[in-house]
């Protein structure tokens, strides 16, 4: 994954006409542009938040950085829990995860425990209110 999205990076920046010290610079908060390059290279895996700065300095959708089908790497990592989901309900929730402001994933992640402590049944370590 870290090579695909290095690939994809280093093509979106090059359309754009932009060296790597070029979009190190445009992005919002800074970016040293080493790290860019490592990314670039396939040496360093970029958090959702990083991906995001670089979506928004290239002004291309965060999606961009996944060429693949929508929802299919998630699905590679779905599987083991055997989920079973339509790749339509796979679109939609890749569609949702793009639309959300950075600050908005631990609330997600959050949502996401409290959904699997529902289904499973497990109690949570805080006192009933």
């Amino acid at each position: 994954m870290k090579i695909k999205i290095g690939g994809c990076l280093k093509k979106l920046r090059m359309e754009k006409g932009l060296t790597q010290k070029g979009l190190a610079a445009a992005v919002r908060g800074g970016l040293d542009y080493t790290y860019i390059g490592k990314i670039e290279r396939g040496e360093q895996l970029p958090s959702l938040k990083v991906l995001i700065k670089l979506s928004e300095a290239l002004c291309v959708p965060l999606g961009s950085f996944f060429p693949e089908k929508p929802g299919s790497m998630v699905h590679d990592i779905s599987t083991k829990a055997a989920y079973s989901i339509t790749d339509e309900q796979m679109t939609m929730l890749y569609e949702a995860i793009e639309t959300l402001h950075g600050d908005d994933i631990p609330l997600l992640l959050e949502i996401i425990k409290a959904l699997n402590r529902h289904r499973t049944g497990k109690k949570t370590d805080r006192p009933n209110d």
